[in-house]
């Protein structure tokens, strides 16, 4: 069987029989790939333990009738982090789940790979803010399957939101909408301070977003608005979306005013 060398990531896994294992990769080579990697479970297997979700390495594989054969794997990155704690867990399931349901097999997208890698490593890293970098990752995603929202004008009437007295995020209009297209009970309301904050990270100055004091509640708002996006986009819910809003701390309710 022809064998080849691929930069890979681990997107999904299943083990197989006794002690094999079936996972879908995402090769900088040759896009998705399924692959089995036999004996894997077993102790004395010399990648025990290493062909898990989220490893990115370098494999060497064997072209298979049905699929390729995993033969070797180098780690590349260390992930430990990853499993070690629930957020970022929860961050590093969604960047796998979504970059699963966006790619078709066997057609290499360099650029989304890269996207996806570097998403994975930032949140191995110590410090990282698993929210943030979720963030992060969703608005690139968006831009990179072109399905970034629309945050400067209205999304139905194309007027500036500066003239609205309130605003909404609504992914069937594609973005913010404002003034008489805000559809009030049928459009969730979005602060002001959330669209300039969907800004920063449109404009992709990770830096200047990652610099911003950011509370629990601005980054529920934000996230609403993307994961919303998301999954109208790909038409289907996501799991990982789901288990990463459930382990969020709940989200305060704006208090009424009182007199002084």
């Amino acid at each position: 069987m022809p064998v080849y060398t691929a930069e890979a990531v681990v997107l999904r896994k299943l083990d197989y029989g006794e002690a094999d294992r079936i996972l879908t990769l995402f090769t900088l080579e040759r896009g998705k790939v399924s692959a089995i990697a036999k004996s894997v479970r077993k102790s004395r297997s010399k990648m025990s333990g290493q062909l898990d979700v989220f490893a990115h390495g370098r494999m060497q594989l064997a072209e298979g009738r049905s699929m390729d054969v995993v033969t070797s794997f180098q780690r590349l990155t260390d992930e430990s982090l990853l499993a070690a704690e629930l957020q970022r867990s929860a961050a590093a399931a969604l960047v796998v789940e979504v970059a699963d349901k966006v790619l078709e097999e066997h057609h290499p997208q360099p650029e989304l790979f890269g996207l996806v890698r570097d998403a994975l490593a930032r949140l191995s890293a110590p410090g990282a803010h698993a929210r943030m970098e979720s963030l992060d990752f969703v608005m690139r995603l968006l831009a990179e399957i072109g399905y970034i929202p629309e945050l400067q004008r209205c999304s139905v009437c194309g007027r500036d939101l500066a003239e609205a007295d309130e605003l909404g995020f609504s992914p069937l209009a594609g973005g913010v909408v404002g003034g008489r297209c805000l559809e009030p009970g049928l459009v969730p309301l979005i602060g002001r301070r959330a669209v300039k904050i969907l800004r920063v990270l449109a404009a992709g100055d990770r830096d200047l977003f990652l610099r911003l004091r950011l509370s629990d509640d601005d980054l529920a708002e934000v996230e609403t608005a993307l994961e919303s996006q998301l999954e109208h986009h790909l038409d289907r819910q996501l799991k990982s979306i789901d288990f990463a809003r459930r382990i969020r701390p709940p989200r305060r309710e704006p208090q009424p005013a009182t007199a002084e």
